[in-house]
């Protein structure tokens, strides 16, 4: 009896939908400046002046900025800190956001075959065919700064990096919202190492 072909199919409409929402991942960074003293910040207000304008009316988007500020000032709040009177404030709040096209490139292995021959042996494990999928996305930012009210120093900046679904409900850019907020407050004040 000669080698049998055993074909495993991959269903790759699956794995590619499994593949994009596995990089929907929302990365976190912040930095600081060492010398500020983190513990005397109580109060809070947003810097006067408003973000800058965008030519891209996905970002310059009143319910956008009102979501943001929301979702600061309930962050905030949750955390402690007050949100003072203008000119009575230990620290002032500002924002920015930024979104960017990207062209992803992702292959796909449609079969993976092995042979068995006699004696159930098997041999090397083969790829059958593959396609190249090729798609672009919007990737968003958010950037957080505090900056000492006194001082108008920059003391602490945070950011979220995520894919950007643009067409999503507004129930569901808020969750983001509030969920990019959250976590870049995460790390607000900065813990002492």
């Amino acid at each position: 009896m000669g080698p049998k072909m055993v074909t495993v199919h991959t269903f790759w409409p699956v794995i590619l939908l499994a593949a994009l929402s596995g990089c929907s991942t929302m990365q976190i960074s912040s930095d600081y400046d060492a010398s500020a003293n983190f513990a005397g910040l109580k109060t809070y207000n947003w810097i006067p002046e408003p973000p800058k304008a965008s030519s891209d009316p996905r970002i310059d988007n009143p319910f956008i900025e009102r979501r943001i500020r929301d979702a600061v000032d309930n962050q905030l709040a949750a955390q402690g800190y007050e949100r003072g009177l203008s000119g009575d404030s230990d620290f002032l709040v500002g924002y920015h956001v930024a979104l960017e096209k990207k062209l992803a490139v992702s292959t796909m292995n449609e079969y993976y075959g092995v042979v068995v021959g006699p004696r159930w042996h098997y041999s090397s494990p083969r790829w059958y065919g593959s396609e190249t999928y090729v798609y672009d996305y919007d990737e968003g930012s958010l950037v957080l700064d505090i900056i000492e009210a006194g001082s108008r120093k920059l003391i602490w900046r945070g950011s979220a990096l995520a894919r950007v679904d643009t067409t999503a409900s507004a129930e569901r850019k808020t969750k983001r919202i509030n969920e990019a907020v959250q976590r870049i407050l995460a790390q607000f004040p900065p813990k002492p190492k």
